[in-house]
């Protein structure tokens, strides 16, 4: 017999593995229902979270079922009947569809084949022994489809926003319960973690520079830590930068000072640091650039200034694009200035225009037989002139009245008309303020959008409220 050439003999074996998964003897469950429920059920429904009551990770949380379907999750032998085809073939944008849809981008939906293995399964039987060639012609095809095309988990937009938490040692107990019997909180930052969060604030200035040493045990394990109005100083912060997976440290209303900062640099992971009121000054800049993951600093009440804060800024973002916005917003808040100037210049000689007008009139005599103040008949020896017409008094005291507060009786004054002159230049002067509200709203909206941009640049960078203000 002759032997097949190795090329041909390698080229058959490759093609022979590629359908090796497509093998009908392969159990059902196991090979491609298992794999399917994990993708894309198990997210919502499974160890770590049981949504509706419902957990799908295990054949014996499955068929247990959920809070509202109950064991009709899987009706045996019951296509229809069983809860889980009726939510996977629900509309996408129902509420009760399964999976769920939060965004296209994250939608990971039971595919047509998949969803064929799933009902041939059920009318089957649902045994977790059945194998694929227990199926009939239509669920065997689908099978064959789905095991090529086996589906990838698909996190969704919510999940994927949830901070991944670092795998650490159980704490050291002796150390956690000496912290707890001094009043530090000591506390897992979350669920299923050894990761830890504590906080001394509670116990205020008695937790001092000799109290952070009983933190060094746990070195491994703290990730947050609030050391906000204790009694630490720069003597505490070696023992501090030795906690190297510390992502959040509050230190303010504490003593510490720019010495502090140079250890506070050792802390690669931080990603938020508060040193409101404490002393530090911009010499502390050129240390806090050093923390690459930074994404918030509070510096509001300390001796950093706006440029020493700019300057921190700029080492996170990109040099000419962060130069280039600060051009276009400092252009942009030159160009409002001298906007804003011209315009107001232009309104005051207009009011003022306006008010020439309103005190001339081509009336010969007053427009009005009673007296806008008291009702009474006119006396054509008392008048004012208001809005371009000649208006009449009874007497010198309502006129005096009148004149202190005009527009007050204008609607006293019957069938009352201002002067075409004053109307046309009453408009005018209306015209010019909407259009200066127009032209300000679209330098101010481009403005407020450069200062976002620049926001967003690097760390958030909290320097009080004045700050916040000039930044619009």
């Amino acid at each position: 017999m002759k032997k097949l050439p190795i090329f041909t003999f390698l080229f058959f074996t490759f093609i022979f593995s590629l359908f090796a998964g497509a093998d009908e003897s392969s159990n059902i469950y196991d090979s491609i229902i298992s794999p399917v429920l994990e993708a894309k059920c198990v997210n919502c429904h499974g160890a770590e979270k049981d949504k509706g009551k419902l957990r799908m990770h295990t054949k014996e949380s499955l068929l247990k079922g959920g809070r509202g379907a109950g064991d009709s999750i899987i009706v045996k032998g019951e296509v229809e009947e069983s809860e889980i085809i009726f939510r996977i073939t629900l509309p996408k944008d129902d509420e009760e569809a399964m999976p769920p849809m939060e965004d296209e981008s994250h939608y990971n939906p039971v595919t047509p084949q998949e969803l064929s293995v799933l009902k041939s399964w059920i009318k089957f039987g649902a045994s977790f022994d059945m194998l694929i060639d227990d199926l009939d012609e239509t669920g065997r095809k689908a099978a064959e489809h789905v095991l090529n095309n086996l589906p990838q988990k698909k996190l969704s937009a919510t999940a994927l926003l949830i901070p991944k938490l670092p795998s650490v040692p159980v704490a050291d107990q002796n150390a956690v319960k000496e912290l707890r019997n001094l009043g530090v909180l000591v506390m897992p930052i979350a669920q299923n973690t050894n990761a830890l969060y504590v906080n001394a604030s509670y116990v205020g200035k008695s937790f001092d520079d000799s109290s952070m040493k009983m933190l060094l045990p746990l070195t491994p394990q703290i990730l947050w830590l609030n050391l906000a109005r204790t009694s630490i100083s720069d003597k505490s912060m070696p023992s501090l930068a030795k906690l190297e997976l510390l992502e959040r440290l509050h230190a303010e209303n504490t003593s510490i000072s720019d010495a502090s900062t140079k250890e506070i640099a050792k802390l690669s992971n931080l990603r938020y640091l508060n040193l409101y009121g404490t002393k530090i000054s911009d010499a502390s800049i050129v240390n806090l650039r050093k923390l690459s993951r930074l994404e918030k600093v509070f510096l509001w009440q300390t001796k950093v200034t706006p440029a020493g804060a700019e300057r921190l800024r700029e080492n996170f973002v990109d040099r000419t694009t962060y130069a280039n916005l600060v051009k276009q917003k400092g252009l942009l808040s030159t160009q409002l200035r001298e906007l804003s100037s011209f315009h107001e210049k232009n309104l005051l000689s207009l009011e003022n225009v306006l008010v020439d007008i309103s005190l001339q009139s081509s009336d010969h005599d007053p427009i009005n037989d009673k007296c806008p103040v008291s009702n009474k008949p006119v006396d054509d020896s008392h008048t004012s002139y208001f809005e371009g017409r000649k208006v009449g008094f009874c007497c010198e005291k309502c006129k005096s009245k009148f004149d202190r507060d005009q527009s007050s009786f204008r609607s006293k004054i019957n069938n009352f008309k201002p002067s075409k002159k004053f109307s046309d230049a009453s408009s005018k002067l209306k015209l010019s303020e909407e259009n200066k509200d127009k032209e300000i709203e679209v330098l101010t909206s481009q403005l407020r959008e450069v200062s976002l941009k620049i926001s967003k640049m690097g760390p958030e960078i909290n320097m009080g409220w004045s700050v916040a203000k000039t930044s619009e």
